[in-house]
């Protein structure tokens, strides 16, 4: 799945989720709702790492908790891309990939190949 795809599959399901709960998406939702969830993948993290309290979950149940809260996160920043218009893949050229020239075969150990692209 690209990530345009992704964008607008999320989209989709933050409009049925505003439907349903009577939630008004204004930007500052967006961007509040995002920091909720970063703040849950914190928490998410915590347990995963044994420093929270117990919460009475199997080892399973706790990995499954943090990797849903790291889609969660992912989702609500691509809701908040989407409504300020960022181009991902622009901005991710512009401030990550720019330094692809110093990549180095070890920096792609266990990754690809550095014949490939980065």
């Amino acid at each position: 799945m690209d990530l345009k795809n992704l964008s607008d599959d999320v989209e989709i399901i933050s409009r049925v989720y505003a439907r349903v709960h009577g939630v008004e998406r204004t930007d500052d939702w967006l961007v509040l709702k995002l920091h909720e969830e970063v703040g849950e993948l914190t928490q998410a993290y915590l347990d995963l790492s044994g420093r929270s309290r117990d919460r009475g979950l199997s080892d399973d149940e706790t990995r499954d908790a943090f990797r849903g809260e790291v889609a969660d996160a992912l989702a609500q920043l691509l809701l908040v891309a989407r409504r300020f218009d960022v181009d991902l893949p622009e901005e991710l050229e512009r401030k990550w990939f720019r330094w692809r020239h110093l990549v180095q075969p070890e920096d792609t150990a266990g990754i690809r190949d550095v014949g490939g692209s980065v």
